[in-house]
């Protein structure tokens, strides 16, 4: 069965409330994944299943929902985002500063355009259905709006957590 990665956007302290990880995981085996493991505490999951990926994520989002959240689940692909980390675009700040490295997952890739024009202090580069930014100043003094400027939803991850979810979820295989 194929690995799949989910990621659930805003999950934090508010959320833990009414869904603990634990939970969460056992929902989510109640709608038919297997292997299904949580990462840390924010809302990244590991699992298995052979439906198509718009079906896995569907589940995964009743998951969510049955919890009285409405939180957005995004769903990646090993392979996907190990072609992310091999593409390294930042290295320099992915040594230095990884934690002001983000990596923005898309459903799909939006219109990349208005990111290609951005002229602000972070760097930019898109991979596939990624979006790859430098925060010099870091993320809270950023004055770059990345949904609103694509007109996208997304759900955004450091690089340590990024690169480390990549490297788990190719552990597990195929993907």
């Amino acid at each position: 069965m194929p690995v799949r990665v989910a990621l659930i956007r805003a999950i934090g302290p508010v959320t833990h409330a009414r869904m603990g990880m634990a939970a969460l995981r056992a929902a989510c085996v109640s709608a038919g994944l297997a292997e299904v493991a949580t990462v840390g505490n924010t809302g990244n999951l590991l699992l298995r299943s052979d439906q198509p990926p718009d079906a896995v994520r569907k589940l995964v989002q009743a998951a969510v929902n049955g919890f009285g959240l409405e939180n957005e689940v995004f769903l990646d692909t090993p392979r996907k985002m190990a072609r992310v980390v091999a593409a390294n675009p930042f290295p320099d700040a992915a040594a230095s500063r990884p934690r002001e490295l983000g990596v923005c997952t898309f459903h799909r890739a939006p219109d990349w355009t208005p990111i290609a024009q951005w002229d602000g202090p972070e760097r930019c580069a898109m991979i596939g259905a990624h979006l790859v930014v430098d925060y010099p100043a870091g993320v809270p003094k950023s004055r770059l709006r990345i949904e609103k400027l694509l007109g996208a939803t997304m759900t955004q991850r450091n690089w340590t957590v990024f690169a480390g979810l990549a490297a788990k979820a190719a552990a597990l295989g195929r993907g």
